[in-house]
């Protein structure tokens, strides 16, 4: 399982969180206290804003705790409203694309957790995506693709709703190929003013 952090409030330098506590997300990365892996090495992304409306993003397959580059940004960027993630790979290849957060224009999205048995429904999945954003999704990851669908089903809209929707698509048709419980985990996205976090859970929980 990943790990992610948000953070929204006065503009603080990214080092302040993701470095300076005792038990930092990078100390997490290494030594996780709790769940599946007591590390989360598979990679790792920031995403964060400034004046642009367009979020900046950095992003590297390295261990986050041996990436002297994220170090150095970290130290340099401030910001108002960042996102910092983890990766621990459940299947997919640890790949650039494949590391969160993803981004669509002025949103980001990153998500904790898996969809079971995503190979067997993964086509029908992609397929409700719209074509105008299918074109746009660069990586592998069942998180990505639930990006897409949320988007496709109103995010800029009514973005819980829309998670809502893109979560019970994924139930759908994980329950249709014979998955008991198709998706656990723990979704964040931002527009870069608000963010909305969720958990949810097929087993009921979360």
């Amino acid at each position: 399982m990943c790990r992610w952090l948000a953070y929204t409030g006065s503009p603080i330098v990214l080092s302040e969180v993701l470095y300076t506590p005792v038990h930092s997300l990078i100390d997490q990365s290494l030594h996780s206290r709790m769940g599946a892996e007591t590390t989360n090495g598979d990679g790792f992304g920031i995403g964060w804003y400034d004046e642009r409306e367009k979020p900046g993003r950095f992003r590297n397959t390295e261990p986050a705790w041996n990436d002297a580059n994220l170090r150095e940004i970290a130290d340099h960027i401030k910001s108002r409203l960042f996102f910092a993630h983890i990766r621990a790979a459940v299947g997919s290849p640890v790949q650039q694309t494949n590391c969160h957060p993803f981004r669509h224009e002025n949103w980001l999205w990153m998500h904790n957790g898996f969809v079971d048995g995503v190979a067997d429904y993964k086509r029908n999945l992609a397929f409700a995506v719209a074509p105008g954003l299918y074109s746009q999704i660069a990586g592998t990851t069942d998180s990505e693709l639930m990006f897409y669908l949320a988007l496709t089903f109103g995010l800029r809209e009514n973005p819980t709703q829309a998670i809502a929707k893109a979560v019970g698509f994924v139930e759908e048709e994980g329950r249709k190929a014979g998955v008991r419980f198709p998706f656990q985990g723990t979704i964040a996205t931002t527009d870069g003013t608000t963010i909305w976090a969720v958990r949810y859970s097929s087993v009921g929980k979360s």
